[in-house]
Formats: structure tokens, sequence, C-alpha cells
């Protein structure tokens, strides 16, 4: 399906003439903090953001680059209510913190909406990957008539529903919610009924797919490009691909959510949920510099899944803040 996905793009779209879309990923950034770890059921990735937030202004002070630091605006934080006994109500395959993730998703839809209606980029510090519910909502809403699309950069699609999952984990089902699919907590936030069609999503990376996330793909014939297949067309030409797709769809917006757990665990091996194959230190910084000279509208990104925990020695942190910069303008030059 990808190879065929990926000629359909090269032929059809190829010559697409730009729009004259404003990239955000250079322009002024409100980050956006979310100590989230219910969706994980795991302690830990609720560190993230403070880590990430810290991480990145503390390197742009400390290498003397004002015109990235300047660019940061004060870092806005969703409150998470955690239960008292949160931690004895684990994996019990019971949507137990349903509740407590919708109402932070809810809450982080508005200040997603909010930053990218005032001309910023939301940049959104997880914590887990539930989140992005709440972000691709935000997103949507901001974008709104105009369809929003999402690049998924994820070892896992997230496709997953309370029926499917293996886990029960609710980090696993935000693309799912935004589709539709699922807890009406989830689908509903912002407004009743999907964020996000089929055809406007792309995932790249994906190597750890579960039996009812392969066939919704199929069923809903959803961009996908695995690690494999990634690897095999080559990293800059596999992403190009996506793109070159998503401007075909004729989305007005465009929300990337990158999950630090594509990358290969010997590289970051501070992320809950590793699994062995993924991009390199150098793959991860060629994708991170062509989405930032893209000339997409890209208005938001999720950053998640750091767990600083899981890493006593401070690489992870130091990685996942390096590749951020990247992201957002820094260059060895």
């Amino acid at each position: 399906m990808a190879i065929e996905t990926d000629r359909f793009a090269r032929a059809e779209c190829g010559s697409i003439i730009s729009r004259g879309w404003s990239n955000r990923l250079s322009g002024s950034v409100r980050p956006i903090s979310v100590p989230l770890w219910l969706g994980a059921e795991r302690p830990g990735v609720e560190l993230g953001p403070a880590a990430l937030d810290a991480g990145l202004r503390a390197r742009w002070h400390a290498r003397a680059l004002p015109h990235l630091e300047d660019r940061l605006a004060p870092t806005v934080t969703v409150p998470v209510d955690v239960p008292a006994d949160a931690r004895e109500r684990l994996n019990q395959r019971s949507l137990t913190f349903l509740p407590q993730i919708a109402e932070a998703c809810e809450r982080l839809a508005d200040e997603v909406e909010a930053a990218v209606t005032d001309g910023e980029l939301a940049l959104i510090l997880g914590g887990d990957h539930a989140l992005s519910a709440g972000s691709i909502a935000g997103a949507a809403l901001a974008a709104s008539p105009e369809p929003l699309g999402v690049l998924w950069l994820d070892t896992h699609p997230d496709l997953n529903t309370a029926a499917s999952s293996p886990s029960g984990h609710i980090h696993g089902m935000p693309l799912a919610a935004s589709l539709g699919l699922g807890e009406t907590a989830l689908t509903d936030l912002g407004h009743p009924g999907p964020k996000l069609r089929p055809e406007h999503v792309c995932l790249l990376g994906a190597r750890d797919i579960d039996p009812g996330e392969r066939e919704l793909i199929h069923e809903q014939g959803i961009w996908l490009l695995t690690m494999e297949e990634w690897s095999d067309a080559g990293i800059l030409s596999g992403l190009d691909d996506a793109l070159i797709y998503l401007e075909c769809q004729g989305v007005g917006a465009v929300h990337i959510s990158f999950d630090l757990d594509v990358l290969d665990p010997l590289v970051l091996p501070g992320t809950g949920t590793t699994i062995p194959g993924g991009l390199t230190y150098r793959e991860s910084s060629q994708v991170l510099r062509r989405l930032r000279d893209w000339d997409g509208s890209v208005r938001s990104v999720d950053w998640v899944e750091l767990n600083p925990s899981l890493d006593p020695s401070g690489h992870s942190v130091e990685t996942a803040v390096a590749l951020l910069a990247t992201m957002l303008g820094e260059t060895m030059r």
C-alpha cells in the first residue's frame, strides 16, 4: 500500500506550486507543558516536560543564541489531576484514568487553539502520547474550516480503542480518538465527532503495530511507511513522499506528532516502550531539518514520551533537547 501511495504522490503531485504556507517552526514558539503519565500508566514520563523546557532554554542561553532563545514565549502548564491512589490502580484495563486524561486534554485543546490563533507555534511538551487527543483537537479547531493534516512519527500508530488494545493504556488510543473512534470523552474534545479524516494522516516509522491497528490502517486506507519501508525508501525520500501526500490532500494546516520512541533505544533509552530498529540520531536530525525547511503550514508539534527516570545518565534528556533544538532552528554553523 505504501509503495503505491508513494508512486501516486510523486506522479500526480510532484509539481505542486507552493501555496504560500507559513511554517511556524521558524517563528514564535509557545511551549505548552503537559505532565501526563496516566495514559502510559508508568510514572516518570511526567518529568519530561520540565526537563525539555528547562533544557532547551539552558542550551540556547549557554550557547549564546538569543535569536533562538528570544523566540520562546513563557511556558504554559496544563494541570493534570492525578488521583491519590493512582499507583494502586495501574494495568487494570478499565480506562480508570479516562476522566483525568479527558479533562487535561480539554484544557490542552484550548491552549493549542489559542496559541495557533495568536500566530505562534504550539509546542506541546509531554508527557505521554495520550495528550495528542487534546493537541489535535485544538489544532483542528484553529484550522477550521480547512482540514488538518497530521504527520505521526512513532513506533506505534496509537490507533487502538478500548476493545482492540492489548494493554488498555490510553496513550495507545489518541490517534484513533482523533478519527472519531473510541470513548466519547476523547472523541468529543472541542466538539463532537472526528477531528481528522483518515486520508489526512501520514504514519512514519511504525514498527510495533497491534492487530486491530493493522486492520484499521488497511480498512481506512491510512498512509503508512513502516520503519523498514522508510529505511528502504530512503529517510528523506520517504519523508518527502509523506509531505507531498499531505499537500495533495489539500490540508490547511499540519500538526506534527513526534514520539521519541521512534528513535532507536540505543540512541534514546529513556522512553517507556522501546523497540529495536528505530531512527539513528543522524537520521532524526535529517528528518527534523527537512521539516524545518519545508514550506508547509506546520502550526503545532507534540514532543512526547521522554521518561527521564528510565535513563539516570541524563543522556536521553540531552538527546531529546538537542533534536528539539534542531527542529526549531539550531544549526552547527
